[in-house]
């Protein structure tokens, strides 16, 4: 079931992103928890990424528990909804592999955040409302292909440069999703002392 859960909210952030046509860390969570796997468990899930998102959030889910522990000892906290976990890791992940497969484009990492960081008010605030479903279905989304248009021009890329395109979009949605995670996990209730 949390399987499902995280395929879905990861494919709904997702599939907004390519419908367009402040976080509260000093690293973002989803950096963090990322950071903690070793770099095989990192290069199994970017793996199974490679073959299609579910594989990835299937290989995520595999290390459920740990990907738990790591995300209490980033956040400093225990009681992050394992969905939450599941869904900002995930984001990692996206953006790590797409950051990856974009590099033959010579489109690091680097440049990709300074397109991000570049945005205009209106384009980063339709990037988030995307990145939002994944913790909130019941919302909406924005669908104006200007603001993907206007990164992915930015970046210098034509829109029917597949699976280019497509790629930055997924890496700018990810950037986004980890944002509200950051955004959701700073906004939970304090913890009462025992």
């Amino acid at each position: 079931m949390l399987f499902s859960h995280a395929v879905r909210t990861l494919f709904i952030g997702l599939t907004a992103a390519l419908a367009l046509g402040g976080a509260a860390h000093a690293e973002p969570l989803s950096a963090c928890i990322w950071a903690k796997l070793s770099p095989a468990e990192q290069t199994r899930i970017l793996s199974a990424y490679e073959k299609d998102m579910g594989s990835g959030a299937a290989a995520l889910e595999r290390l459920d528990r740990k990907l738990q522990t790591q995300a209490a000892l980033c956040a400093k906290r225990s009681d992050i909804s394992p969905d939450w976990v599941q869904t900002i890791t995930g984001a990692e992940a996206v953006q790590t592999y797409t950051a990856e497969m974009l590099a033959v484009r010579r489109l690091d990492r680097q440049k990709l955040d300074a397109a991000w960081t570049a945005a205009p008010a209106d384009v980063a605030a339709c990037v988030r409302a995307n990145g939002r479903l994944a913790f909130f279905s019941n919302g909406l989304g924005c669908g104006n292909p200007a603001a993907s248009a206007w990164l992915l021009k930015r970046l210098g890329l034509d829109p029917n440069a597949q699976p280019a395109a497509r790629q930055a979009l997924y890496y700018f949605n990810a950037k986004a999703i980890g944002e509200w995670g950051d955004k959701l996990v700073a906004g939970l209730a304090a913890k009462p002392k025992p």
